[in-house]
């Protein structure tokens, strides 16, 4: 991803902090995606249904995944767009 270069930024945090923010959010991406199918998972072995669950549970998931994402693009471009 691209990083507005320092002397553009009003970010006075280190560069370590900004890392541990990106790393937090790939993570939560990430498991939002996961865990609705994961839960899915155990609600059909609980029903005793075939995959019906999970599959619900991956694409709902993924569709969640897919709108946070989209979220942190539109904040990128808002950053880009002010620090110009």
């Amino acid at each position: 991803m691209a990083q507005i270069p320092p002397e553009d930024s009003s970010d006075t945090r280190s560069p370590l902090a900004i890392a541990y923010q990106w790393a937090w959010r790939v993570i939560a991406v990430a498991l939002e995606m996961v865990v609705p199918g994961l839960m899915g998972y155990g609600l059909d072995v609980w029903l005793g249904t075939r995959a019906l669950f999970v599959i619900i549970g991956f694409v709902l998931g993924m569709a969640l995944g897919v709108w946070h994402l989209t979220r942190i693009a539109a904040e990128l471009n808002g950053a880009k767009r002010k620090a110009r």
